[in-house]
């Protein structure tokens, strides 16, 4: 069975017996408030339509970038030649949840903020114009992809900071500068050893309040793999399991709790 076709699958059994996207049966009052506040929020305000605009410009862009390709799913250093437009259709965050993100953000007045992964900086995008007054730090390994998103966030007129290097070598410095963290968004290099490597990184900077969000949680079974291990650490008390993404809290006064919720 190809690896298409396995996802596929995945989909329809969550989408079988996924909690109702209206929150019935949820007995938790901050999971059925996110549920109503954020995963059924469909205003789109000045600042979101401003970013949809620009991604939908990048979408159509036919610029060839020439780069190494790293992280799962490619040989290491396997030359390619990508348009911008073609990166973002495959592997960028799509609306809906560029949208999440947004409101997630918001949400929870998320202020310190780190991004593993910026590709071309579409999702950095959606969360820079969330949180315009953050401390946001934007990480990517190729140099031409973030030359990509420094273009985007400068025509939107954010602020992001973004940093080329290897995430191994680079997070240790990055998670430096922050006393502690509000949100990351974990979305780079898809290998179970390397999404728990960073995932333990930053629990070292977490606090009460704090949210991870995890990209791709059933691309492979590698990340399977890692987001079971990870809604299972004993510091987590919550997960939700949006299919795509995955949310996980750490606030002590929650029962522990693992969410599968139609999105």
């Amino acid at each position: 069975m190809n690896s298409r076709l396995k996802y596929v699958l995945k989909y329809f059994k969550y989408y079988l017996f996924a909690k109702h996207k209206k929150g019935h049966g949820i007995h938790s009052p901050f999971i059925f408030n996110l549920i109503l506040n954020v995963f059924r929020n469909k205003k789109k305000d000045e600042e979101i339509i401003s970013v949809f605009d620009v991604y939908n410009s990048y979408r159509i862009n036919n610029k060839v970038l020439k780069f190494k390709e790293i992280g799962a799913g490619t040989t290491y250093n396997k030359s390619k030649n990508i348009s911008i437009g073609e990166i973002i259709k495959r592997s960028s965050v799509n609306k809906k949840y560029c949208k999440l993100i947004y409101d997630l953000v918001k949400y929870f007045n998320s202020i310190n903020i780190i991004e593993i992964g910026s590709s071309v900086g579409i999702s950095a995008a959606y969360i820079a114009q969330a949180a315009p007054k953050a401390n946001f730090t934007s990480i990517e390994g190729i140099e031409e992809k973030i030359k990509i998103a420094k273009q985007i966030a400068t025509e939107l007129k954010l602020s992001t900071e973004f940093i080329q290097g290897n995430f191994n070598s680079i997070l240790n410095s990055v998670l430096d500068k922050y006393e502690n963290l509000d949100l990351v968004f974990f979305d780079g290099n898809h290998k179970r050893k390397n999404t728990l490597e960073y995932f333990n990184l930053c629990l070292k900077k977490i606090h009460n309040e704090t949210v991870f969000v995890f990209d791709d949680i059933h691309w492979s079974e590698e990340m399977e793999e890692a987001w079971n291990e990870i809604k299972n650490h004993s510091k987590v008390r919550v997960s939700v399991d949006l299919f795509r993404m995955g949310l996980i809290f750490f606030k002590k006064e929650l029962s522990y709790e693992n969410y599968v919720i139609k999105f």
